[in-house]
């Protein structure tokens, strides 16, 4: 089968692009055909498709406003690229803002079926995540995407909302993604019931939960020496939350946070003001740097204020064979049994992240039970084989029917 995938990133910026390019691999080792289609970009890598790819969208520039609503250059090259390749089918992940959804009208003029995997809120949310001023927020539920630029919702920018906005107004208007995807996978089972609760058809939102490479993982079920935080630096992702959940804890642990984002310049001047001499600041680090570093931490902590659709540190913790303290929003309960691989806590609750690690650090013996569990369970129900089987099936449904 020869499957176009489209991405807007060919490098890896996020979980997104980690679950892509396992999944390309995965299915080349199958036999399947994988047919890149992205944007051009320097930290790309590479590909024998790369000529088709669009110049990427300057979202600081009036003159990007209509290619970041529907763009001709995208809807060109992808019609090319059909024309060069013949693919089975469509599968599209983020193509918002940097390629646009003009190459769905594309696939449906070439008789291409489409599936989507859902990465975030981005059909239902002008920013992506449910979370704005530093909390969760569904404003715009019912269409009401004024709400993005009242509140400055993307990039606490007017302009950069006004865009997000009026790009939802228009992909509402015409129904463009459900008019032209035949099927949407969301990897949690919040997603999925979050899309259909915003009016989403139940009928076309298919749960499968994502994949992890085991084999790129050696699980370490021993204490480690270290508390561990691993991802993105910003709001969302509760940083300055686990810190300031650190004062005062007893006994003292070291601490290591490894990841870069839009918080990292603030974190050495809140880490001083907070007092905390035990905390080191590891920044980005490679995949395959993490996983040496994740298999030598006590646990992970995975403090997310917003509600996570999957959460790729989980999934990774588990693959190393490491406890993990997460808060309750979002898909992460489906991932983190409380008192079972992991404790949750709720963010909103003053001292709850303090008293799980705490109960942790006194209770090794638990970390190390929580550690096998959660390996155990990442490799039943998340496994590669699995998902490929799953996810072939869903392939060859739209193409029989799509013949038909």
């Amino acid at each position: 089968m020869k499957i176009l995938m489209c991405h807007k990133f060919h490098f890896t910026a996020g979980g997104a692009e980690v679950y892509l390019f396992d999944l390309c691999a995965g299915l080349k080792d199958l036999g399947h055909t994988v047919i890149n289609f992205s944007t051009q970009n320097q930290k790309n890598l590479a590909s024998r498709y790369s000529e088709y790819f669009v110049e990427p969208i300057d979202l600081s520039h009036i003159g990007s406003a209509a290619r970041f609503i529907y763009s001709l250059e995208s809807s060109r090259s992808i019609a090319r690229l059909i024309d060069r390749y013949h693919p089975d089918l469509a599968h599209i992940h983020n193509i918002y803002h940097q390629i646009s959804p003009s190459i769905l009208k594309v696939l449906a003029k070439n008789s291409i079926p489409a599936l989507m995997t859902l990465h975030d809120y981005k059909l239902i949310c002008p920013n992506y995540s449910l979370f704005t001023q530093g909390k969760p927020c569904e404003r715009c539920k019912g269409g009401r995407y004024y709400n993005a630029v009242r509140y400055k919702c993307l990039k606490d920018s007017y302009w950069k909302s006004s865009l997000a906005g009026l790009e939802a107004y228009f992909a509402k208007q015409l129904r463009i993604y459900e008019k032209n995807i035949a099927l949407f996978i969301a990897p949690s089972r919040f997603l999925r019931d979050k899309m259909i609760s915003f009016g989403l058809d139940a009928h076309k939102v298919s749960y499968l939960p994502h994949a992890i490479n085991l084999e790129s993982f050696k699980p370490d079920f021993e204490l480690g020496k270290y508390i561990l935080y691993s991802g993105n630096i910003s709001v969302k992702k509760g940083v300055r939350l686990f810190l300031e959940s650190l004062q005062n804890l007893n006994p003292v642990f070291a601490v290591k946070i490894a990841g870069d984002g839009p918080l990292n310049r603030d974190l050495p001047a809140l880490i001083r003001k907070l007092g905390l001499k035990n905390v080191e600041l590891l920044g980005f680090k490679s995949r395959d740097e993490l996983s040496g570093i994740m298999r030598n931490a006590l646990f992970v902590v995975v403090p997310s204020l917003w509600p996570e659709v999957a959460g790729l540190s989980i999934y990774e913790a588990f693959a190393c064979g490491k406890c993990v303290i997460a808060s309750s929003r979002g898909g992460i309960p489906e991932l983190v049994e409380d008192k079972v691989n992991g404790l949750l806590f709720d963010p909103a609750e003053p001292g709850s992240l303090r008293d799980k690690i705490s109960y942790l650090v006194s209770n090794p013996f638990r970390i190390m039970e929580f550690g096998r569990n959660g390996f155990e369970k990442i490799s039943r129900i998340n496994n590669r084989k699995i998902h490929y089987e799953k996810l072939t099936e869903l392939y060859s449904g739209l193409v029989n029917k799509n013949s038909r």
